[in-house]
């Protein structure tokens, strides 16, 4: 079995012994997971330096206490594998360390997203599995939030299938206009969701560009089928 096969459950046994600062989980926590992640964080552009110190970082956070709150590991609830979970954590960490230097290195958020973006299959189902309900949810509520005239075009066109030429004639206005109010009624949901998505999940995640990337890439799906949900909108 390889460690991207590793069962779930003993990831799960392995963090909770970390937590309670068993030395042979610790020890094995290094030998199993330091060296992938590091190497994750190296292809993503990051220099040694900075990979090392993202990782030290990564380790008080993962077993130190904070106050009341339990070591961090213990947010792990065997969901996927404690590699992709921590892969997250660590870009998560790198990530925050790059925004509070991109002044002075100049770096701008469209870098650090190239940086947080996801580079393998089993991250991406990770971080897809792990947020999917957000976006779910904040898709839904920023649908709700339309305006009404743009709810009611996108349902006209989505859902009933009407062209824009139709619309056009429904409305008294020529063919380019009503383009133009999809395309700002798409643009609309699309800014509405990032806001609300970030302040749902944090807007230092490094799973949110590539999470908004993938799922929006099926707007229209995802606004015809929740626009043909019974439940009012």
């Amino acid at each position: 079995m390889t460690m991207n096969d590793t069962d779930p459950q003993e990831d799960l046994a392995l963090a909770r012994a970390c937590a309670r600062g068993d030395a042979a989980a610790l020890a094995a926590f290094e030998s199993r997971f330091i060296s992938p992640l590091k190497k994750s964080l190296l292809l993503r552009g990051l220099d040694v330096t900075t990979a090392d110190e993202a990782l030290q970082f990564l380790r008080v956070k993962l077993f130190v206490p904070e106050g009341a709150r339990p070591p961090r590991i213990l947010d792990y609830a065997g969901q996927g594998t404690l590699l992709a979970w921590l892969r997250v954590a660590a870009l998560r960490t790198a990530l925050n360390m790059l925004r509070e230097r991109k002044g002075a290195v100049g770096l701008d958020d469209s870098q650090l997203e190239e940086v947080a973006a996801p580079t393998d299959d089993a991250d991406r189902r990770y971080i897809k599995d792990r947020y999917r309900k957000d976006f779910t949810e904040v898709f839904q509520e920023a649908l709700k939030a339309l305006p009404p005239r743009d709810r009611t075009l996108l349902r006209l066109h989505l859902v009933e299938g009407l062209g824009t030429a139709q619309i056009a004639r429904a409305y008294r206005v020529d063919r380019s206009t009503v383009k133009r109010w999809l395309a700002q009624s798409r643009e609309w949901l699309r800014n509405e969701v990032r806001v609300r998505l970030a302040a749902r999940i944090g807007v230092d995640t490094p799973a949110l560009g590539s999470l908004l990337r993938e799922l929006q890439s099926q707007l229209d799906l995802s606004i015809r089928t929740a626009m043909r949900d019974p439940t009012p909108l």
